[in-house]
């Protein structure tokens, strides 16, 4: 079980792409489960956290609703909640559960 960034085509934007992190299980299949980040963005915690579900069988992904951005303070995660386009946002979680039922590791299985 290895996880890693990928890149999928976020919902309805006609061709704007997102990033997230999946997390798929050393059988290579299982349910897939969306994991949404708090307002410190899609940080080690949040990776780790697909690791884990992977562990437990699942096909774990994590949108990265930032953007490659991150906070370590609670104003920096303020900030970051204020910059966030909730349409945007919106795009980019229904095009990542779009990107698990195409997978290959969840066909069959729900997410």
């Amino acid at each position: 079980m290895t996880g890693n960034m990928v890149e999928f085509e976020a919902a309805g934007s006609n061709g704007r792409t997102a990033t997230g992190y999946l997390a798929v299980p050393a059988s290579g299949r299982g349910p897939g489960v969306l994991v949404l980040h708090a307002w410190w963005g899609l940080n080690e915690f949040f990776k780790s956290l697909c690791e884990r579900l992977a562990g437990e069988g699942f096909v774990a992904l994590a949108p990265d609703l930032y953007h490659g951005r991150t906070a370590a303070s609670i104003d920096g995660a303020k900030q970051l909640m204020s910059t966030l386009n909730s349409d945007e946002a919106s795009l980019d979680i229904t095009g990542a559960i779009d990107y698990l039922l195409a997978q290959q590791a969840t066909q069959g299985d729900k997410v």
